[in-house]
């Protein structure tokens, strides 16, 4: 698996829930810079982290982070804390549905940390820190496909 399909996957994983309405990738979150975000929203961080546990074994362990952001009323900790809720029920529904429904990657861990008031458009919800094992996309027998 790739890391493009990886991230696809997991796009298409969050816009099957009922809940979502919008799914992006990048390296920070920035309410600000775009205005016509539509919320509930899960955010796709870069950059990876990548570990080769064992570099004889085609295995790929992957840590990535992604949120689950819900708008919230400015300086309202009653708001914040209702979003961080609900944001943590539709985040851990879409682990537990990307646990069942693929063996391309096993998850590992998660480990998750509420966020408030996170950027000027006041949003709060879950960041989840993810360690997935993926089988990495190049095998021995196809090594010599890649080389003159």
């Amino acid at each position: 698996m790739t890391l493009l399909q990886l991230t696809t996957y997991w796009q298409t994983i969050c816009l099957k829930h009922k809940d979502v309405l919008e799914f992006q990738v990048g390296s920070w979150y920035d309410a600000a810079a775009n205005t016509g975000n539509k919320y509930p929203l899960c955010f796709w961080e870069l950059p990876y982290s990548i570990q080769y546990p064992d570099i004889t074994k085609p295995k790929d362990t992957v840590q990535i982070s992604f949120s689950v952001f819900l708008s919230s009323k400015p300086d309202s900790i009653a708001d914040d804390n209702q979003a961080i809720s609900m944001a943590k029920s539709i985040g851990d529904a879409i682990i537990m549905k990307a646990r069942l429904d693929t063996n391309e990657m096993i998850i590992n861990a998660v480990n998750a940390v509420s966020v408030r008031e996170y950027t000027d458009d006041n949003v709060a919800g879950i960041r989840y820190d993810l360690t997935l094992t993926i089988l990495n996309d190049i095998c021995e027998k196809d090594l010599n496909d890649y080389f003159n």
